[in-house]
């Protein structure tokens, strides 16, 4: 008995009987609703129930409907595969195209952590070199003098690489807001950046665009874009009511290596 259960059950289980099953209740749920909820006897509940379906519901249909959806199944997954395979594929490129421009971004930063060392040992070599020669000189006070006007130079040397390596990192930790304005801005020959307060809105305008007027939420993050540039010495401020700005000449050196 117990076995003859499993295989009914298998069998119930298996999808066309499922869709059968499924489209026996769809067709025949008016019927099943009215026995249910109506009152009287058994007899009027039977006829109720046969008065709202037949033979073709109850039976035919849903074996038909079961057998046709159980055919096509496979089918449809293979048209619906088809229709988001392109998609898929399109996703899957750019992700990879993100990687790819990622993997080379790196390998081309660490190329120029190999150079820009390589040309401080290179640096080091060629100092000692020119220590070793300047110690060979025999003439103290000439010795003394060129060893005093290599350390000034030295020196010089020292201030402007780490000067440049300031702008450097200004540069780089711009944020992206920042970049916008001061690309608008230099779009510009003149340069100008504004931040207007209206009853309509408030809202940075660089150029001929402007941004933040979205909501206060976006403003006050292009404001704190504006300070960024401030503070990085990219823009300073024209008068002093805070409402205008121009690009300084550090702005326009560098907007083109943003």
């Amino acid at each position: 008995m117990k076995e003859l259960v499993e295989a009914v059950n298998n069998r119930i289980k298996t999808p066309y009987f499922g869709y059968a099953v499924l489209s026996f209740i769809a067709l025949n749920w008016r019927g099943f609703f009215v026995l249910l909820v109506s009152e009287g006897k058994p007899e009027e509940k039977l006829a109720l129930f046969d008065a709202r379906t037949d033979i073709y519901s109850l039976l035919i249909y849903p074996l038909i409907i079961g057998a046709v959806v159980a055919a096509t199944t496979h089918w449809l997954r293979y048209l619906f595969g088809l229709i988001e395979r392109k998609p898929k594929e399109l996703i899957e490129n750019l992700q990879l195209e993100a990687e790819h421009k990622k993997t080379i971004k790196q390998t081309q930063l660490e190329q120029s952590r190999s150079d820009f060392f390589a040309v401080k040992e290179n640096e080091l070599i060629e100092r000692a070199k020119r220590d070793e020669a300047v110690a060979d000189i025999e003439n103290s006070e000439t010795k003394e003098k060129l060893r005093k006007q290599l350390e000034t130079i030295r020196v010089e040397r020292e201030q402007l690489s780490n000067e440049l390596q300031k702008q450097q990192q200004s540069k780089n930790n711009l944020s992206v807001e920042a970049r916008e304005i001061l690309i608008a801005a230099s779009a510009d020959n003149h340069g100008s950046i504004l931040k207007l307060r209206t009853d309509n809105g408030n809202n940075i305008q660089a150029g001929n665009d402007s941004f933040g007027s979205e909501d206060h939420k976006s403003f006050v993050k292009y404001e704190a874009a504006l300070e960024q540039l401030i503070k990085f010495d990219y823009v300073k401020e024209i008068g002093h009511k805070g409402d205008a700005f121009e690009l300084t000449h550090k702005a326009w050196e560098s907007v083109g290596a943003l």
